[in-house]
């Protein structure tokens, strides 16, 4: 079953996030831009179910919701990840992440194929079920 995703902007996103929504279930972001803002908090925003290209280095995304989301062209640092929620997620590229906190998170069921975790807070994460094929943990 093909899953139908709004498209939206990093734009939309956070005028709506900061309007007070937190439900951003089956969205498709898909902006590489290198000027979108660091440093933005959206931690509780749910993200279940979508599909991310996106550049939040620096973004504090505490206690997120991304269950099942697809991810390209991640190249995050400095992100703080802590208390979120991965199960099932699936990156089709590489991903890389640098310096992030993923302290007491869940991957259950995740797919990492390829991904690098450099110099990145891994206390208290839960791996359970997780695809580790070709994955590099650095520091």
């Amino acid at each position: 079953m093909k899953v139908k995703r709004q498209k939206i902007t990093v734009e939309e996103l956070l005028r709506r996030y900061a309007a007070g929504e937190r439900d951003f279930t089956y969205v498709a972001i898909d902006d590489w831009r290198e000027d979108l803002p660091k440093g933005v908090d959206l931690s509780g925003i749910n993200l279940e179910g979508s599909a991310l290209s996106v550049d939040f280095s620096g973004a504090i995304l505490r206690e997120t919701n991304f269950r099942y989301t697809v991810w390209g062209h991640c190249n995050w640092q400095e992100t703080d990840f802590s208390g979120s929620d991965f199960t099932g997620i699936n990156n089709v590229v590489e991903c890389v992440f640098v310096r992030c906190n993923f302290s007491n998170t869940i991957w259950d069921q995740a797919n990492l194929w390829q991904s690098t975790f450099e110099d990145c807070n891994l206390i208290g994460a839960n791996f359970d079920n997780a695809d580790f094929s070709e994955v590099d943990l650095y520091g």
